[in-house]
């Protein structure tokens, strides 16, 4: 679990969080929604450590493993899939081997074995989004964040990484996802949240409702 009470951030002296309190559970996602500069980022960032809250705290109830997927990927171009792959569980000092027969089923079920040597520059924008949803969630972690992981790519690449979102055991794991996507949304069962004015709030209302506020 994530218990943020009362964060407060500012850029510039301009406030993005304002006493911000909020708990996130495990075994749970969470959709974040909000417009842009609306603190989404920010709260990102105070959990992943990068930045420090001028009042408050952000507190995990157990050791935090994080696995983050920003906007970007988060892949080295010049190194193929399962490079990336070992690289990254590399960091967290987890072995290849624990999870190489998940890792040869998710290519295989996503269309990506036969890519699976080739560099990540090779690839459409959809496969490198969906390498690196995969990158990030075969990490042994209790914390997943992920940034926009559909921006930008087609309609079927986007249904592949919702059935990826769906597969996802979340015993005892905490997932966070900022995402504009609708469908994504819609699809994805989760707990919808929303940041507004620096807080974060739970969001009741259909998709239509907030896309004309």
């Amino acid at each position: 679990m994530i218990k943020i009470k009362d964060v407060t951030y500012s850029y510039n002296g301009t406030p993005v969080i304002t006493e911000l309190s909020f708990s996130f559970l495990s075994s749970n996602i969470y959709t974040i929604i909000g417009e842009n500069g609306s603190g989404k980022t920010t709260l990102l960032r105070l959990i992943l450590g990068l930045l420090k809250p001028e009042r408050g705290s952000i507190q995990f109830v157990e050791e935090a493993i994080i696995s983050y997927l920003p906007d970007h990927n988060g892949l080295y171009e010049d190194l193929s899939i399962t490079d990336n792959i070992r690289f990254r569980l590399a960091l967290y000092k987890q072995s290849f081997s624990t999870i190489q027969n998940e890792y040869y089923s998710l290519l295989n079920k996503y269309h990506l074995y036969d890519k699976r040597d080739e560099p990540i520059s090779s690839l459409s924008l959809g496969m490198k989004k969906k390498a690196a949803i995969i990158a990030t969630t075969l990490v042994h972690a209790n914390v997943y964040i992920f940034d926009e992981p559909t921006g930008g790519i087609d309609h079927d690449a986007k249904i592949e990484i919702i059935s990826l979102f769906k597969e996802i055991d979340l015993k005892q794991k905490c997932i966070l996802i900022v995402t504009h996507d609708e469908e994504l949304l819609s699809e994805v069962p989760s707990v919808l949240l929303k940041m507004q004015e620096g807080r974060l709030m739970e969001w009741k209302h259909c998709i239509s409702s907030w896309k004309k506020n």
